[in-house]
């Protein structure tokens, strides 16, 4: 079951609104229960929810990266809905929140990562998630998952899945984090000298600003900051990648 907890490196770091990490809580603990209990198939079930989330926190990432990219591809597939997509009831205060993607059915949810260069194979395979998790979903009389082997190797499945996704949208963080810091406005003193330290604004402005992940927080922290060496500014950029590293440091991440 450790396999599981994998799923806490595509979540943000640091959730802020308390109604989504209660519910991310929930999701846990209902997984945990259903399995120390046997209870396999509801487990199943209970980790592909899981899996949504951390699929839907990273396409409203796309939202911040590739806003006019991710609004036409609503357009497409929503057609004289898609004003609905933006619309008051599915989002909070005016603005997307992961949950804003579940009106989008899960096999067509996952053509927006198109955007972001998924390619068939990898469609074909998230697809598959959803069609074998309505085999189990529906009060059909049959409990088929009753094995702790099952239930092992439906994580790993989905792991993998999630891994493979993460790699994609990995790469498109990474450009947006040398961005920003390259930013002059960005690494700007006067923009920093209302926070306590450096670590404090690269955790508020970037990291929380942009919903970064462990996975993500893991590649942004390797990046060569050397390479950017010929900006006149490197000095200023350097402190701040150093603070990210601390803050990566800290939070116990994963090399």
């Amino acid at each position: 079951m450790d396999e599981f907890y994998t799923f806490n490196d595509f979540l943000p770091i640091y959730q802020i609104d308390s109604n989504e990490i209660d519910y991310n809580r929930t999701l846990f603990k209902a997984f945990e229960l259903s399995y120390t209990n046997g209870l396999f198939q509801f487990a199943y079930i209970q980790m592909h929810m899981l899996f949504m989330v951390c699929i839907y926190n990273m396409l409203l990432k796309l939202s911040i990266i590739y806003p006019a990219e991710l609004e036409t591809a609503i357009h497409y597939m929503l057609k004289d809905r898609s004003s609905d997509f933006y619309g008051k009831s599915n989002t909070k205060n005016g603005k997307l929140y992961f949950g804003s993607f579940a009106c989008i059915s899960e096999s067509d949810v996952f053509l927006l990562l198109k955007i972001v260069g998924m390619d068939s194979n990898l469609k074909g395979e998230l697809t598959k998630l959803v069609t074998e998790r309505n085999k189990y979903a529906h009060a059909n009389g049959n409990i088929t998952i009753t094995s702790q082997e099952t239930i092992d190797d439906r994580i790993i499945i989905y792991i993998k899945l999630i891994e493979r996704v993460a790699i994609l949208m990995n790469s498109k963080v990474l450009e947006l984090y040398v961005n920003i810091i390259e930013s002059s406005e960005f690494h700007s003193p006067d923009s920093r000298e209302t926070y306590l330290d450096d670590i404090e604004y690269m955790r508020e402005e970037f990291i929380k600003r942009y919903a970064v992940s462990i996975s993500e927080l893991n590649v942004c922290r390797k990046f060569d900051i050397n390479s950017l060496h010929e900006n006149e500014k490197f000095e200023e950029i350097k402190k701040l990648h150093i603070a990210l590293v601390a803050i990566h440091k800290s939070i116990g991440a994963d090399e």
